[in-house]
């Protein structure tokens, strides 16, 4: 039996960033990161990260990480999107100031490996954790593949999707909702020729990608991260629709990797927290519910979460009770955002290919850069816009968003 402050299952940005925040603020705790994966690395995602989850949302330790990660993590600066519309009409913004970043997301996380262990974490590979040991309304140990057990006086569930611990911890059964997935495939391409490298490109429409939409990351003028996801409720498998996605786009390039998985689209749950245990990153669902977007958000949590673990170690305070801090601290700070954005979600998932055409040809070019974090009024006033072309869409706009009047 092996003891530990602090035992994390998952090794990707959440669990890794929960480790390095806790280790920043309490130098001496034992925290061990447990990885199925023979090494941290890459994981099956876009690759995206906005700037202002690492200089603004990070707080100090955002310089932290920016003075400590190779440049190399940072493959391509991305200036603004192509949008593009069912019927083939093109939206362009693009904006002076760097809006965020394509990574090496691999190296990333294998960065952020080496800052989790130089603070005096460990990291256990190539073994999964296959139960947690619960006595007396708590998790006492967990027990890996390879027959080890760990015991700690709190334990993080960062497995992604699957929230391998807590639904075993917590015996639940009932199988996740197709309705808030998104299944995903994507190619990497190299010997490309990609127009504009520092824009992404978007693609709506149902023939498309049914309930989700089509990417191009590029991470220079000749490699791209080229996908889509479908809403895993109408789509078993994203990979006939990305061969079509593919040859529509007719880019010139070798594909030298192909992947496929799924993204969490949920609500932000009522709770992500039990007893000395708690799910971070897209295992608490704080996955963006339009875009499916998990990185930053996966780097906030961790860090929120590790932050208050800390205090609690330092202060020698319940650990529930910092837990129930974390849980607190992120409703407070992100909670409406994600209740916004999983409405809609939802809202566009409804919409056929006319009514996402209105609804993106509505949206002037600031609203576009702001557009995950609108307020009341900028979504009245768009709605105005709207109901010149069609009523029906924005009653059905209001009734999604949970809007009253125009």
């Amino acid at each position: 039996m092996h003891k530990y402050d602090v035992v994390i299952c998952g090794a990707g940005p959440a669990g890794l960033l929960t480790g390095i925040s806790l280790l920043r603020n309490k130098r001496d705790a034992r925290v061990l990161t447990i990885e199925s994966r023979e090494e941290v690395g890459e994981e099956k995602c876009g690759e995206g990260l906005g700037k202002d989850w690492l200089y603004k949302h990070l707080e100090d330790l955002g310089s932290f990480l920016l003075s400590k990660l190779s440049k190399k993590c940072f493959e391509n600066e991305i200036y603004g999107f192509v949008l593009v519309m069912p019927s083939g009409k093109k939206i362009k913004v693009r904006t002076k100031e760097t809006q965020g970043w394509i990574l090496n997301k691999d190296l990333f996380l294998k960065n952020l490996a080496r800052i989790f262990e130089k603070l005096g974490g460990e990291i256990k590979t190539g073994t999964s954790v296959e139960k947690p040991l619960v006595e007396k309304g708590r998790v006492k140990s967990v027990e890996t593949s390879d027959g080890e057990r760990f015991e700690a006086d709190c334990f993080i569930d960062a497995t992604g999707l699957s929230q391998n611990i807590w639904r075993k911890a917590l015996n639940i059964k009932e199988p996740l909702d197709k309705r808030d997935i998104e299944v995903c495939c994507q190619y990497k391409i190299v010997d490309s020729q990609i127009e504009e490298p520092d824009l992404i490109q978007i693609y709506f429409g149902n023939e498309i990608a049914p309930g989700g939409y089509g990417w191009v990351f590029p991470k220079s003028y000749d490699r791209a991260n080229v996908g889509l996801g479908c809403q895993a409720s109408r789509v078993n498998n994203p990979f006939p629709y990305q061969e079509k996605f593919w040859r529509m786009l007719k880019l010139k390039g070798k594909i030298v990797s192909v992947k496929g998985g799924a993204v969490s689209t949920f609500n932000l749950p009522e709770k992500f927290v039990w007893s000395n245990l708690a799910c971070v990153g897209s295992s608490a669902r704080f996955t963006n519910p339009v875009h499916g977007g998990g990185t930053g958000q996966a780097l906030f949590g961790g860090y929120i979460l590790g932050k208050h673990i800390a205090e609690a170690l330092r202060e020698d305070l319940p650990i529930e009770e910092a837990l129930a801090n974390y849980q607190q601290e992120i409703k407070r700070r992100r909670g409406r955002d994600h209740e916004y954005h999983y409405r809609t979600k939802n809202l566009l998932q409804t919409c056929n290919d006319k009514e996402l055409e209105i609804i993106l040809s509505s949206l002037h070019t600031d609203e576009w850069l702001n557009a995950m974090s609108l307020t009341k009024g900028d979504v009245l006033r768009i709605l105005a816009r709207i109901s010149k072309r069609s009523v029906k869409l924005s009653l059905k706009i209001m009734r999604y968003l949970g809007l009253k009047k125009i």
